[in-house]
Formats: C-alpha cells, sequence, structure tokens
C-alpha cells in the first residue's frame, strides 16, 4: 500500500523519556502522508508538549520492516511504539488470525465495534503475555475489488478474471474462493499489468488505488469490502513498566485518542476519495448482494472452526449482534 517499495515508508521517531529510562522508538509500516503515521506523530507530538520528560525526533528506519526483528524489538525494548499490521497482531495473538477472513465484517464501524469491545480485550491479554501493549486500534483499510474492462453484472462474472494479489494466503484463498485467478505480483508492477493485459482486476482500498493511479488502468471499482483491516497502536511492555502511573495514563489516553484520529482521518479521506475519482470517470459499483459473495467463501472458514486455538473467537464474532 502507498508504495510501499519506494520508500518502503518506514519510519522511527526516537523519544528520550529520561535519564533513567532508555530511549524509546517508534515505529510505523506506512510512509509519512499515510493516515497511520499522521495519527502516531499526533499522539508523540502530543506527549511531548504535555510532558517535559519527552522529547521526539524523526528518523528512517529499515530493520523494522523484518517482522521477527519488529516484536523481538518490542519485546526487548528497543522499539518503544508502533504500529503493527494484522499478521504481527497474529503473531502475538493466534486467536486474531480469524480476523482476516473474507466477508467477517460488513465494514469498519462493525469492526470496530467488536475491537472497542469484549473481543479487542481478549486480544488485548494475549499480547500482554508476550511483551507488548495494546494502546489502541487503527483502521486499516477495507479492501476491493477494481477491474479493467467492467464490473460483474452477478458473482458468476468473477469466474476466469485474472486477479492481482499480493502474496498473502487469505486473499489467495478468498479470489480463488469467489472464482477468480489470483496473480500475485509486486505492487510497483500493477498498473504495467493492466497496461500489458496481464491481469483483469485487483482490490485493495480505495486510498492506495487512487494515490498510486490504478484507477487510470481500471476504472471500475466494485464495493465488496471482502477485507475490512485494522492496526494495532502498541507499546513495549520494557517501556511500559518504566513509566509511573500517571504517564501510564497519559499514553492511555493519547493512544485512544490517536485511534481515533486515525480512524476520522480514513473517513474524510475516503469521501474525498470517491468525489474526486468520480470527477476522473471511475465507476463505483455499490455491492448490494453481499451474501452472494460471503456464500462463496465459506469454505475458508472451516479450519479455523476446526482449530480450538480460533474457534471461540470466530464463534463469538459470527453470532455477535449489529
Amino acid at each position: 500500500m502507498f508504495k510501499r517499495f519506494a520508500s518502503l515508508a518506514v519510519l522511527a521517531l526516537s523519544l528520550s523519556i529520561s535519564a533513567q529510562a532508555a530511549d524509546l522508538t517508534a515505529w510505523s509500516p506506512q510512509p509519512e502522508e499515510h493516515p497511520t503515521t499522521i495519527a502516531l506523530q499526533g499522539m508523540l507530538k502530543r506527549l511531548k508538549e504535555t510532558s517535559s520528560r519527552l522529547d521526539s525526533s524523526l528518523m528512517p528506519v529499515a530493520a523494522a520492516s523484518n517482522q521477527n526483528k519488529l516484536i523481538a524489538g518490542l519485546q526487548s525494548g528497543e522499539i518503544g511504539v508502533a504500529v503493527i499490521t494484522p499478521s504481527t497482531v497474529a503473531r502475538l495473538a493466534p486467536q486474531a488470525r480469524v480476523l482476516a477472513l473474507p466477508f467477517l465484517f460488513r465494514d469498519s464501524k462493525q469492526m470496530f465495534k467488536q475491537l472497542d469491545g469484549e473481543v479487542g480485550k481478549e486480544l488485548e491479554q494475549s499480547m500482554a503475555t508476550q511483551g507488548v501493549v495494546l494502546l489502541g486500534w487503527y483502521d486499516g483499510g477495507t479492501r476491493s475489488f477494481y477491474m479493467r474492462n467492467r464490473p460483474p453484472r452477478s458473482i458468476s462474472d468473477l469466474d476466469g478474471l485474472k486477479v492481482r494479489i499480493p502474496n498473502r494466503a487469505d486473499l489467495r484463498e478468498t479470489v480463488s474462493a469467489l472464482g477468480g485467478v489470483p496473480q500475485v505480483l509486486a505492487y510497483q508492477d500493477v498498473n504495467a499489468a493492466f497496461e500489458a493485459g496481464n491481469i483483469d482486476a485487483a482490490e485493495n482500498d480505495l486510498l492506495s488505488y487512487e494515490a498510486d493511479q490504478h484507477y487510470k488502468r481500471a476504472k471500475f471499482f466494485v464495493t465488496t469490502s471482502h477485507a475490512v483491516q485494522y492496526e494495532a497502536l502498541v507499546v513495549s511492555a520494557v517501556v511500559w513498566n518504566k513509566l509511573s502511573d500517571a504517564e501510564r495514563a497519559g499514553l492511555r489516553e493519547a493512544g485512544r485518542d490517536s485511534a481515533l484520529a486515525d480512524r476520522e482521518i480514513w473517513a474524510k479521506r475516503m469521501i474525498a476519495a470517491r468525489m474526486r475519482l468520480e470527477k476522473e470517470g471511475v465507476k463505483f459499483v455499490d455491492q448490494r448482494d453481499s451474501m452472494a459473495f460471503a456464500s462463496r467463501v465459506t469454505a475458508t472458514y472451516k479450519p479455523y472452526m476446526e482449530n480450538p486455538v480460533t474457534a471461540p473467537l470466530l464463534l463469538k464474532l459470527m453470532t455477535a449482534k449489529g
């Protein structure tokens, strides 16, 4: 997303807490202009302004893009604050793997109702046992399909379409279940693949579709919302344990407000992006027959229902109201 390979957009913000505390480094997986990083920077700025013990500076770091190093850094305290993606959350809380299932949530509002409630508390407790303290849930974008020639009039129109996906097993299973032919392709090669006719469609969130100008090659955007994604704002337990009760309370409040700010930025940008893209000639197809899509992917749920680690959470989510 957002040209991760071009700028990798991986950044770090180093904070000096005090002479008694170790330096704190904050990391974002997204580029500087992304809602994730804007929200994180806003939180760090607020902490700096409200505490004389905090001093921040921006510095790039690529090492934390490796998931193993990121987790090790959080557990050791070398990385103090980070925004982590669902795959990293699932490494810390294995039951979170169910959150990647297709059509599990209708939209981000429904997802956050669960993450801000008992489901989120369960994941928070699991992450805490791995040396990571949850501060809040960020929006991770909602993925939909976009087509080069025409939108599907029915679910059967997806049959045989060559659909670009990143190298993710969950998306490979989703596209296959819907009848498409998954094409694992580097993100920077998507525009060229559309122009060459090597792919018929791709899938991503609306902001990525706009930012990297995929809309110029694929004018039909179908709001399937097959993957509603999140990110988690966390702090290392090593750093957390060095803070006073008052500092912890301030950090929790700042983290909660940062998560809300991130969601608001996403919402505003989504509205603005759609308005701009409509003026550019993009045809939006709001998919209302979600049950037809969801019915095709039921088999992807079976392994999670049979797994004692993931089954309880999946059952809870599937029976939740709203």
